[in-house]
C-alpha cells in the first residue's frame, strides 16, 4: 500500500507539473503573440505617421515652390510693366515732338504764304498805273487832328482790353503819325494800309484809320493778340 500510494502521488505530481509547464508555455505564447501584435500595431502607426509626415513635408515643399514661382512671375510682370510704361512715355514724347514739329512747319508755311501774298501785293502796287500812283501820293485832304492815341482809340470803338495790342502794331508801323507815308511802298496812315486808301474812310483820319484797321485785323487774324504774334514773327501784318 505504501508503494502504491507513493506511485500515485508521484504520478499526480508529474501530471500537475506537466499541466503547469503546458500552462506556462501557453501563457508565454500568448504573451509573445500579444507583444508581436503590439509591435505590429506600433510599427503600422509609425509607418502611417512617417508617411503622413512625408506627405505634409512634400506638400510644404510644393507650396513653397509654387509661391516662389508666383513671386518670380510677379517680378517679371512688374519689370515688363515698367519697360512698357517707359516705352509708352518715350512714344508720347516722340509723338508730341513730331506734332510740335508739324505745327511749326504749318506756321512757317502759312507765314511763307502770307509773305508771298504781301510781296505779290507790293509788286502789284509797284506795277499800278502811273495815274493811280499819282492819285495815291497826292496830299491827303486836310484833317484837323486833335487829341492823342488814347482819345482816338476810345472814339474808334475798339475795346480797351485790346489797346495794348493796337499800340504795339501802330507804334511799329507809323509811330502814331496819322499822316505817315512809306516812301518806298506808298503804304500810309496809322496802320500803313497798302495800297494807300484801300480801307474805308479817310486814311489820314486817325479814328477812321483805327476803325478800318480793326476790321482788317479781326477779319484776317481773328484777334489783335494773334495779329501781334504774327507781327513779332514776320515784322509785318
Amino acid at each position: 500500500m505504501g508503494s502504491l500510494s507513493h506511485f500515485i502521488l508521484v504520478n499526480e505530481r508529474h501530471i500537475i507539473s506537466t499541466k503547469l509547464n503546458w500552462l506556462r508555455s501557453r501563457s508565454l505564447y500568448i504573451v509573445v503573440a500579444i507583444l508581436i501584435t503590439l509591435n505590429i500595431i506600433m510599427l503600422t502607426k509609425h509607418t502611417e505617421t512617417t508617411n503622413t509626415l512625408s506627405s505634409v513635408q512634400a506638400q510644404v515643399v510644393e507650396e513653397k515652390q509654387a509661391r516662389q514661382t508666383v513671386y518670380k512671375r510677379l517680378t517679371e510682370l512688374k519689370t515688363e510693366k515698367i519697360a512698357t510704361d517707359t516705352s509708352l512715355r518715350e512714344e508720347r514724347l516722340k509723338t508730341a515732338e513730331k506734332e510740335k514739329e508739324i505745327e511749326s512747319l504749318k506756321e512757317n508755311l502759312q507765314a511763307k504764304k502770307e509773305r508771298e501774298a504781301e510781296q505779290a501785293r507790293l509788286a502789284s502796287a509797284q506795277r499800278a498805273p502811273v495815274q493811280e500812283t499819282v492819285a495815291q501820293n497826292k496830299p491827303a485832304p486836310a484833317v484837323q487832328i486833335t487829341g492823342d492815341k488814347h482819345s482816338w482809340l476810345a472814339a474808334s470803338g475798339i475795346p480797351e482790353a485790346h489797346w495794348g495790342y493796337v499800340d504795339a502794331i501802330v507804334t511799329r508801323e507809323s509811330s502814331w503819325n496819322p499822316n505817315a507815308v512809306n516812301a518806298s511802298s506808298g503804304a500810309c496812315g496809322l496802320g500803313q494800309q497798302l495800297p494807300c486808301g484801300k480801307w474805308a474812310g479817310q486814311w489820314n483820319n486817325p479814328i477812321h484809320a483805327l476803325r478800318a484797321m480793326n476790321q482788317y485785323v479781326l477779319a484776317r487774324y481773328g484777334s489783335w493778340q494773334n495779329a501781334v504774334g504774327f507781327w513779332n514773327k514776320n515784322h509785318w501784318y
